[in-house]
């Protein structure tokens, strides 16, 4: 029979986070697209008036 070993819950929170880094950085840049897109259209339509 093989044993299974249980691995301790701080190291599996450290690997959720880990696992969580790359999202967190793609939704910060995507954060940062949104606002600069949306300055983009804002000062686009504020020109036109």
């Amino acid at each position: 029979m093989a044993t299974t070993t249980v691995h301790p819950a701080p190291a599996a929170h450290l690997d959720v986070l880990a696992a969580l880094r790359p999202v967190l950085t793609a939704l910060r840049f995507t954060g940062h697209f949104l606002v600069a897109l949306v300055g983009v259209i804002f000062l686009g339509s504020a020109s036109e008036h």
